[in-house]
């Protein structure tokens, strides 16, 4: 069995973290029910939002433009992305050198440590984490025979304060057009 080094330990609790994050919010949106906690509320506050303002997580207002574009709770916004399966503690560390012959061994395993698999767009210069569609699959099972190689995923995207997150319906190498 392999050791994980002290600084990918690190790394690795940090993009679980969000990661976990990530599908909290996604099963969140998409679960039903559920009385959002009372407010208190003023006169003043109730004549500043108006009446038929759209509502987003936990009753929240939302702009009637963020409404319209908003996919059905749960479901994300269905995309394609072209980019590399890597293992993101390294290329925080080590930069996108980290998705390369010499750091395969290390993402093969990370991954079977338990680390969290993500894409690497490099067209966009963004880093989509798996996160797993149900508690107790593991997310890096579409993926794991695809590490350091450049596919084509679909799936549901999310984006969260500045983190970007895909729940992978379906995954093919891809194939350079021309």
């Amino acid at each position: 069995m392999t050791t994980m080094r002290p600084h990918h330990v690190v790394a690795s609790l940090l993009i679980v973290g969000v990661a976990a994050i990530a599908v909290s919010l996604a099963a969140r949106a998409g679960s039903a029910g559920g009385d959002p906690p009372a407010k208190e509320s003023t006169p003043a506050a109730n004549e500043s939002a108006p009446a038929a303002a759209p509502t987003g997580h936990e009753g929240h207002q939302m702009p009637e433009a963020t409404a319209k574009s908003k996919p059905e709770p749960g479901q994300g916004v269905r995309t394609t992305i072209t980019g590399e399966v890597m293992d993101p503690a390294c290329f925080i560390e080590a930069g996108a050198k980290s998705i390369s012959p010499g750091h395969f061994q290390c993402a093969v395993d990370c991954a079977r440590s338990g680390q969290t698999l993500a894409i690497y767009d490099r067209a966009n210069d963004r880093i989509y984490f798996i996160a797993g569609e149900l508690p107790g699959k593991n997310p890096n099972d579409p993926v794991i025979n695809f590490i350091h190689q450049k596919v084509d995923v679909t799936g549901g995207v999310y984006h969260r304060s500045g983190v970007y997150g895909i729940v992978i319906t379906k995954v093919v190498p891809h194939k350079e057009k021309g």
